[in-house]
């Protein structure tokens, strides 16, 4: 059986927070929780490429576990990044689970909920479950539209567990015995005059490394139509500090 999570991606950002997630050992295996590290210290910085039909964008990240916290009696594990984002995690019998956010540079931080299942508890290879995304890569701005022309389509994913064995070369080192999971999802939506009613794809591959967590993710958003027919987005591990 497969288990059902809702993910509401808010921006790019944001699909990368569930990407990046890894380590906590408190009351768990290490080996189950050492693909995800959420022990406070540990911080991550990545290169981030996406391309559009407007062409190239880079852009640096970078995430830093800045300890726990309690949210509705429960304890969490705080992971701050880059733009200001407190992302909240939580360990369960079931597996780590991302519970949302909050901009802790705004003047009224709202905290916004947004839980998911990141990486399930226990696991192995083949093992599946479900979610929801929502697609942020299919915009172009320029002929024939005057302002930015996007394609928000909600996605329902399955997500699977492909390998524990894998090998992956980023510019921040080769990292062994990566777990790789993939997602893959389509639904059809109305996208206007310019596109009218298209297929939307979505394809995202994660590769957790253990004791270090996300070292590498590739997304991929196509549609039929030639106006506006993909987006890619890529993150590669730089540099991880251990504390």
């Amino acid at each position: 059986m497969y288990k059902k999570y809702k993910n509401k991606n808010i921006s790019i950002l944001n699909y990368f927070s569930v990407l990046l997630c890894t380590v906590i050992c408190i009351s768990c295996s290490k080996k189950e929780y050492s693909y995800f590290p959420l022990n406070s210290g540990l911080k991550w910085h990545y290169n981030v490429s996406l391309t559009t039909r407007d062409g190239l964008e880079r852009q640096k990240y970078i995430l830093h576990n800045i300890g726990t916290d309690e949210l509705n009696g429960e304890t969490v594990f705080l992971r701050k990044s880059l733009d200001g984002k407190v992302l909240y995690y939580s360990i369960s019998d079931d597996g780590i689970y991302y519970l949302g956010s909050l901009d802790s540079r705004a003047i009224s931080s709202k905290f916004y909920a947004d839980k998911r299942l990141v990486i399930p508890k226990p696991f192995t290879i083949d093992t599946k479950w479900e979610q929801i995304t929502y697609t942020k890569l299919l915009k172009k701005t320029g002929p024939p539209q005057r302002t930015e022309y996007k394609i928000i389509a909600e996605v329902p994913l399955e997500l699977k567990i492909e390998s524990l064995e894998d090998t992956v070369i980023v510019p921040a080192g080769k990292f062994n015995k990566c777990m790789r999971i993939k997602m893959t999802g389509s639904a059809y939506k109305e996208a206007g005059n310019y596109v009218g009613l298209t297929l939307v794809n979505v394809v995202q591959t994660n590769w957790y490394s253990p004791g270090v967590g996300l070292v590498k993710m590739e997304r991929l958003e196509t549609t039929q139509s030639d106006a506006l027919d993909k987006g890619t987005l890529s993150i590669e591990l730089v540099n991880f500090e251990s504390g």
